[in-house]
């Protein structure tokens, strides 16, 4: 009986010593990650629990990461409505921009990453120098985008792989890509093969002779995934000013027209009727416009819909 007892205690030692082996190396395994961001390594050495999102598209995509409990700032949702699912965990979360706070503010909320759409945010009179972020020991996730001459809906998947990594949420990153993906998929299949695609403008805005119309931005992918083609895609920017008399010239179909800090859609359409110089326009002969949030053209979780809103747009005898 003696023997037993000593042999129960010994097994109990052994079980929780390896037991406690176990969890240091998994929470071992957890540290020292490394993920490349574009051209840029980030390397950390423990999990970060305090982030800040910086522009709605991107905060969005976090709360459809699950990053609620580390979002400690964000960025006012200036390009309303907000997703329905999201509407209230968003309502929830502490506001600290309307889309960059200044670095003063940035620092007090004393975050360990941030997560930032663009290079363009790290000027003098929005977040400063992305060096003076780094000296205060924040990390800075550069969306993947970023790095490109264009944007496109791969990009977003690796910011959701790698921001999942980062924040532990792998298996709801793999989740939320596959979600996209099959949505993606979905439409394609129901396009099945196009023999003439339709010709496609996407328009920001318009002032005296010239538009402000959408070239490599993520709208000209997603256009591409809805069976569409851009009309602007030989130009090598991601945005660019172009004449009305070459709208007129190449002549789309329909035209994409961007809604947001309210501007209405309805406004732009209008004055798109009104205007001389594209009375001839296919488009406007036809009535074809799509209204877009910009946030739904923005990379980030939303894309994936946009593409079936587009494609309905563009096809709707295939839906």
């Amino acid at each position: 009986m003696y023997k037993l007892v000593l042999i129960c205690i010994f097994l109990i030692c052994f079980c929780t010593g390896c037991g406690n082996s176990l969890q240091a190396t998994n929470e071992n395994s957890k540290q020292n990650l490394t993920i490349q961001n574009g051209d840029r390594e980030l390397t950390f050495s423990a999990q970060p629990t305090k982030l800040v999102t910086l522009r709605q598209h991107i905060t969005e995509t976090a709360l459809d990461l699950d990053l609620d409990e580390y979002i400690i700032g964000a960025s006012e949702a200036i390009d309303p409505p907000v997703v329905e699912h999201l509407q209230a965990r968003y309502n929830n979360l502490p506001i600290i921009a309307e889309k960059y706070p200044s670095p003063e503010v940035l620092f007090s909320y004393e975050p360990d990453i941030i997560w930032v759409d663009r290079k363009w945010a790290f000027v003098k009179n929005q977040l400063g120098s992305m060096e003076n972020i780094e000296i205060q020991g924040i990390k800075i996730y550069l969306s993947e985008a970023g790095f490109h001459d264009s944007a496109k809906l791969e990009y977003v998947y690796k910011d959701i792989e790698n921001m999942g990594k980062v924040f532990n949420k792998e298996e709801r990153a793999t989740e939320l890509i596959q979600e996209m993906q099959t949505k993606v998929n979905n439409v394609q299949e129901r396009l099945g093969n196009i023999d003439t695609k339709v010709k496609v403008l996407d328009f920001d805005s318009g002032r005296n002779n010239m538009a402000f119309v959408g070239c490599h931005c993520m709208a000209d992918d997603l256009i591409s995934l809805a069976g569409g083609e851009n009309i602007f895609k030989d130009i090598d920017k991601e945005w660019a000013s172009v004449n009305w008399e070459e709208i007129m010239k190449r002549n789309p179909d329909i035209i994409i027209i961007h809604e947001y800090r309210g501007v209405s859609g309805a406004s732009k359409i209008e004055a798109l009727r009104q205007n001389p110089h594209l009375q001839e326009v296919n488009a406007i002969k036809n009535n074809r416009f799509v209204i877009i949030n910009l946030d739904e053209i923005y990379e980030g979780t939303r894309n994936a819909e946009t593409v079936e809103k587009l494609a309905r747009s563009f096809y709707p005898e295939k839906f």
